[in-house]
């Protein structure tokens, strides 16, 4: 019981860590919306874990396959809701969470946590493109 709810509590720190930074940027999928996928994710992979453990013919890939498919009908939406393709980063970042929500599941927090960093790093790219453009302005101007 502690180990799942270890699982569950690094989940949501590191949803709320990546949803975080597009709440700051006004993202559709913000703070509740990226820590519930990423707890999904997570409690589906215990879920299957559990089932694997209680006996049986149980394929713990197959609902983890159903949960990274499951996410594809809400990064649709959230595409088909955006102007001119805006939201397919919002929607890549859904799916990438749902691997990160996996690990934690299966207890792989190292590569939970690293996974997460290196996310947070690609959603900031953004930003520094923007510093980068802005110079490369001031720049010419002179």
């Amino acid at each position: 019981m502690i180990e799942h709810l270890i699982k569950i509590g690094i989940a949501v720190v590191l949803g709320i860590f990546l949803g975080w930074e597009r709440e700051q940027s006004n993202k559709d999928a913000g703070l509740r919306t990226t820590t519930l996928v990423m707890l999904g994710a997570t409690l589906f992979t215990i879920i299957s874990l559990i089932l694997r453990k209680a006996g049986g013919s149980y394929d713990i890939g197959r609902i983890m396959a159903y949960t990274i498919a499951g996410i594809g009908f809400l990064g649709t939406g959230i595409i088909a809701k955006g102007k001119n393709g805006s939201g397919v980063t919002t929607a890549s970042l859904l799916w990438a969470v749902v691997g990160i929500g996996i690990l934690c599941g299966m207890g792989e927090f190292s590569l939970a946590i690293v996974s997460a960093l290196v996310i947070y790093f690609i959603l900031k790219l953004k930003h520094i493109k923007i510093y980068i453009t802005k110079s490369k302005r001031k720049r010419r101007k002179r």
